[in-house]
This record gives C-alpha cells, structure tokens and sequence, in this order.
C-alpha cells in the first residue's frame, strides 16, 4: 500500500501543503481552530506519519538542496548529477531523486518534507504550477531546466533544442538526403517536442517529408527494436532525439546488415560522453551539461540567499558536432 503523504493531507482538508506542515509542526497559530482541527483529522483519516529523519535533517547544521531527474539509466542526467556533485558547495547536501509527472511531483513532496532549501527539477512536472506556487510559499528555491522553461514562479536553464533540432535538419538537409526519419518518444516532455518540431519545420521548408517513428522509451533497446521500421522505411537518414536512441538503432541496424553511414546516416542529440568512442563515432547535437548544472546549482544558491532577487533565465547555446555516423550524398 502506498504510504501517505503531506500532498494526501492537504488535498483532503482541502488545504495547502505550506498550512499543513505549519499545523503539524506546532506553527500554525495564525489559523483558524477549525482549519487546525481539519488538518489534524485529515492526518489521521489517510494515515499520515511525518518522517522522523525528514525532521532530523532540518536541524543539521547544512543547506540541503535536492535535484529530480527524470531516471539515472540515461547517461546525460548522470552527467548532470555528477556536475552538481563536483561543484557543491561546503555545507551543502544533495539529495537525488528521479521520477517523472506524478512520481517528479511526489519527490517534491518528499524534499519538501526533508526540508530542502531548494529544488533543480529536470523532469517533467505533472503540475507544474501548482509546484511552484507551493515551492514560493514555502521560500524553497526553484530552478528548472529541460522542461517548464516558462514557469514564472520558477528560475530557468535550459539548452537551445529548437536550435538543436535546426542544426541537425540542416547538416542532413546539405548533404542531400531526402528520405529522413525522426525517431522520439512515445511521451514527448517540452525539451523534445522543442527538438521535434525544429528539426521538422527546418526540413519542411527545404522540401523534405519526415516519416515519424514513434519508440518506448528513450533507451538503446528501444533505438534498436526501431531499426526493422527503419529499414522499411528506406530512409536515408534518421536523426534520434537522444545518443542513447541513435547508438542503439546503429546497433540494430547492423545486426539487419545495414551499413551505418553507407546505407543510413545517424544523428544524435546530447554528445554524451561515449559518442565520440562508438563506432562509428555519433554525430550528435553537443549540449554543455556541465555548465547547464554549474548554472542550474549558481542560480539556485542565489535564490537561497536572497529569495525575493528578480527571476533568473538563460538558454544556452548547443553545437553540431560531426563525425563519422553521417555522410553527404552529393
């Protein structure tokens, strides 16, 4: 059964998340006796039990701060955590946390009751809104990146994958392929419908028809169940909405015999770090993860200090980078 939390109590005293832990943390004398006496039998109506070493660690003498990855199986957000390990700060502690929609919203939840002082959310949010005016009125920090670049209660970084996709259109677009597949995801969160609808507005307006190709999940299994449809589809070129997509489909591919780039040209998005090292080498759309999380964690530290400073927002600039996956046709 699933455990109860804090969001269980306030959606059923029909409260807020900020007035329920105010109330059960013996600060809620501004409230009402009624609204008091709700929460109280709301706790107890879905079993709540605040966590003992949630409580603890508000009293260390640390800042904590929590990151939300979508999942630690795909290498960028490991770089991205990674990132924010090298650069913390002495006295801060980072808690990781992965999950997408609901399961990103419960981890906020759940950072919020272990007291962090600020949140970087890399996933998709289910509600985002609703998140980010509970964040504000707690004075938790908030930065997003990835998704949500337009949230206004929140602080933004965030790569450029409308250029990204653009770049990639435009390096197959030279090299003369007409025939392009586009493999994604079957949930698209913002930053890849970003990457999607770039890459085929920019084919569009050269005269070429994108066939779609819809996979699982962003892995190398799904990238190369997708290699037969490729195949099919007699395309010449494919571009991946991640590395992980594009190395797995060079994989099925070669297991169909087709040659990579001789009979298909394979563009990536992310420049992990393998994709110089596969063979053949990836191109690959070439996002500063590193800097993404420096500034993600800068801007999140800033809001810390000073929570009523002016918003913060910075897209960053990504980069083709081209080996030996693609070639020209001319």
């Amino acid at each position: 059964m699933k455990k109860a939390s804090i969001k269980d109590v306030a959606r059923t005293a029909d409260v807020s998340i900020a007035t329920v832990s105010q109330i059960l943390n013996n600060k809620g004398e501004r409230f009402s006796q009624a609204t008091r006496d709700r929460v109280f039998e709301a706790r107890d109506a879905v079993g709540y039990v605040p966590n003992a070493n949630a409580r603890s660690l508000k009293k260390r003498d640390y800042t904590l701060i929590g990151v939300i990855v979508p999942t630690l199986k795909l290498p960028y957000f490991g770089a991205f955590v990674q990132s924010l390990r090298d650069d913390l700060p002495e006295n801060v502690s980072l808690s990781i946390m992965s999950g997408e929609r609901e399961a990103a919203d419960e981890a906020v939840d759940r950072l919020v009751e272990a007291g962090a002082s600020g949140i970087i959310i890399v996933s998709q949010l289910a509600e985002p809104e609703t998140v980010a005016q509970t964040l504000k009125q707690r004075h938790i920090a908030m930065v997003v990146t990835e998704n949500h670049a337009n949230l206004k209660d929140a602080d933004a970084v965030f790569s450029k994958d409308r250029m990204g996709g653009r770049l990639a259109a435009e390096h197959l677009i030279a090299q003369g392929h007409e025939r392009v597949v586009l493999l994604g995801n079957q949930v698209f969160t913002d930053n890849l419908t970003y990457r999607a609808e770039s890459f085929k507005e920019t084919m569009l307006e050269a005269g070429v028809k994108v066939s779609e190709i819809t996979t699982h999940n962003l892995s190398k299994q799904s990238g190369q169940a997708a290699a037969m449809a490729v195949s099919i589809s007699k395309a010449t070129a494919a571009f991946a909405l991640n590395d992980d997509l594009a190395i797995g489909l060079i994989s099925g591919l070669a297991k169909l015999n087709w040659r990579v780039p001789d009979d298909v040209s394979v563009v990536g998005f992310d420049d992990t770090e393998y994709a110089a090292f596969y063979q053949p080498g990836l191109t690959t759309v070439h996002q500063n993860v590193s800097l993404l999380a420096q500034t993600s964690l800068n801007f999140l530290m800033q809001r810390i200090e000073n929570f009523q400073m002016a918003r913060q927002d910075i897209a960053i600039d990504v980069d083709l980078i081209e080996r030996a996956s693609t070639r020209s046709l001319k």
